[in-house]
């Protein structure tokens, strides 16, 4: 019986241990909720997704293509990494007949790769991905996040020469070969 109870004692020790590094607690007996940052996605004002950029809408397959490009695409949300869903982009509502399946940007793995395929030569922006994935992104915010005065976003890229830059244009960002793009929302340091 005395093992049992450890067992519970020591679990319990460590789910409070788990939620006080995490935030959820807080021993603090000065705290006050109005110093507390509400990290809870709150969506305001008008979505990215209110217009979708024509090329989210264009399906392709394989054939004739005239441009196959890479680029890996990271997400933190509130020091959390997001995950791209595998196969975003294959077989969608819009894009599921036999042969033209594919979305111009597509994932076929949940690793942040992006694939560009095109049968044309034009500039693709980041903004098609997520308008293909049904996600929020613009400079106001991403997914249901949004910038105010508490939290804010930035956006880097590496490009195939391992130059890093920051960038401010976002989803008009245009996609290139060998591009490591990382997007980074959180509490206004």
């Amino acid at each position: 019986m005395n093992r049992d109870v450890a067992i519970v004692v020591i679990a319990v020790v460590a789910l409070i241990l788990v939620s006080y590094q995490a935030g959820y607690l807080s021993f603090d007996s000065n705290d006050d909720d109005s110093e507390n940052v509400d990290s809870t996605p709150v969506e305001t004002g008008p979505s990215s997704l209110d217009e979708i950029h024509p090329l989210a809408s264009t399906c392709l397959d394989h054939g004739g293509l005239t441009r196959h490009d890479h680029m890996y695409l990271t997400i933190r949300i509130n020091g959390e990494f997001a995950t791209i869903p595998s196969n975003t982009g294959i077989d969608t509502g819009t894009c599921n007949q036999s042969g033209a399946n594919m979305h111009v940007v597509h994932t076929h793995s949940s690793d942040g790769k992006l694939h560009l395929e095109m049968q044309t030569d034009e500039d693709v922006e980041l903004g098609v991905f997520f308008d293909i994935w049904g996600q929020h992104f613009d400079e106001t915010g991403i997914f249901d996040y949004r910038v105010n005065e508490t939290h804010s976003m930035a956006m880097s890229v590496r490009d195939a020469d391992g130059t890093l830059t920051v960038i401010e244009t976002y989803d008009h960002f245009i996609l290139l070969e060998g591009q490591e793009i990382f997007i980074d929302y959180g509490p206004t340091a």
